[in-house]
């Protein structure tokens, strides 16, 4: 049940919301809208049940900036796992038949450290096939379900920064900071590809959007309860969002 102070019939401004493996980010805003007592509620770009992390929420008259909050650019931290390729391009997916030329014991990590290299900047990036991009009025993942193969968009995106933290092989583990449109999920299938050795994300946790932290974020659960105090500290009220 609603907490009574939120009972009342209007309720607006940004929720940080620290998203956990497994729920989708629609589940976390039909939790949002039970607990916060308002259907007025909206997700400021999602994250696959694979990632964890910051998921920014607009509620009530905030949705009006929703457009703004998905426009900034994002921080990730991801485990790259080399040596196969799978149909969604993250280790959720089927596993493609593919046979590639090196084994990821093979690659050095002068290697991975020159790959990175080459995807910082501005980039053009093949939309993965399971994704909401929209071809001949339907989402890909609508095509793809049905094995009708389609022409993927390329957009352009831009890498602010992209670091290695680790290389274990077969796990590539790093930090990229980018724009808006930019998908980790093909970052790493298109690492695999250059390194000859397949790749496909294995992890993934968004640790901020803007100015915004995960370290600020409300640690959801699935269909737990809301937390009065954790909510005061993770949710900014509309009058002190920036104009």
């Amino acid at each position: 049940m609603p907490l009574p102070i939120l009972s009342r019939k209007v309720i607006s401004g940004l929720f940080l919301l620290d998203k956990p493996k497994g729920p989708t980010s629609h589940d976390a805003v039909l939790w949002a809208r039970r607990v916060l007592n308002t259907g007025d509620v909206g997700h400021c770009g999602s994250l696959d049940p694979l990632a964890t992390g910051l998921l920014l929420l607009v509620v009530g008259e905030a949705r009006t900036q929703q457009n703004r909050f998905m426009a900034e650019r994002k921080v990730y931290e991801g485990v790259l796992r080399l040596g196969l390729a799978t149909e969604t391009d993250d280790i959720d997916g089927k596993t493609l038949p593919t046979k590639f030329p090196r084994r990821p014991e093979e690659v050095s990590e002068a290697e991975v450290r020159d790959a990175l290299r080459a995807f910082t900047g501005r980039i053009d990036q093949v939309v993965p096939t399971y994704s909401a991009v929209k071809v001949r009025g339907k989402p890909l993942y609508h095509w793809a379900r049905k094995g009708i193969p389609v022409d993927r968009p390329v957009k352009s995106v831009e890498v602010h920064a992209l670091e290695l933290f680790a290389f274990s092989p077969p796990d590539v583990r790093f930090r990229v900071d980018c724009s808006k449109g930019f998908y980790v999920r093909a970052l790493a299938r298109d690492m695999g590809e250059r390194l000859a050795t397949g790749g496909a994300l294995a992890g993934l946790s968004r640790e901020s959007i803007g100015s915004h932290r995960r370290a600020d974020s409300y640690p959801w659960q699935d269909r737990s309860e809301l937390n009065p105090s954790l909510f005061e500290r993770s949710f900014i009220p509309i009058e002190q969002l920036p104009d």
